[in-house]
């Protein structure tokens, strides 16, 4: 049930997306991704544990900076920028690495940044 609804919710993203000039979709899918990467903070202020706060706030500013280099010089940084969240959401399951999430949680992540990432690649860049 929880991956229906991620390829529904991955779905949605896409389709707005789709609709959006070409430099109003590279800006959405690129807040978008900086605030899908601020979760694990999230998570982290919720473990309660200082280090993986800071681990997971400077993960979260390194996605906030390719980002920015997406949306400012190099758009492709945006459609990679979701490949590398979804190894990022690999590293968490389960507890591997950085603040303790629902074990759901990283697998529907990254079903999610895999559609929207490959999504992003195949209508704004081929």
């Amino acid at each position: 049930m929880v991956y229906l609804v991620t390829i529904a919710l991955a779905t949605i993203t896409c389709l707005i997306g789709y609709f959006l000039p070409r430099f109003m979709a590279q800006d959405f899918y690129g807040i978008l991704l900086a605030m899908i990467a601020g979760v694990y903070i999230g998570f982290a202020v919720h473990d309660g544990r200082r280090r993986h706060l800071i681990l997971e706030a400077s993960v979260a500013l390194g996605f906030c900076l390719l980002v920015l280099l997406g949306m400012w010089r190099w758009p492709l940084l945006i459609a990679l920028g979701y490949f590398l969240h979804a190894g990022w959401d690999l590293l968490h399951h389960p507890f591997k690495l950085g603040a303790r999430v629902r074990t759901w949680y990283p697998p529907a992540c990254v079903v999610y940044d895999v559609l929207v990432g490959a999504f992003i690649y195949l209508h704004l860049f081929r």
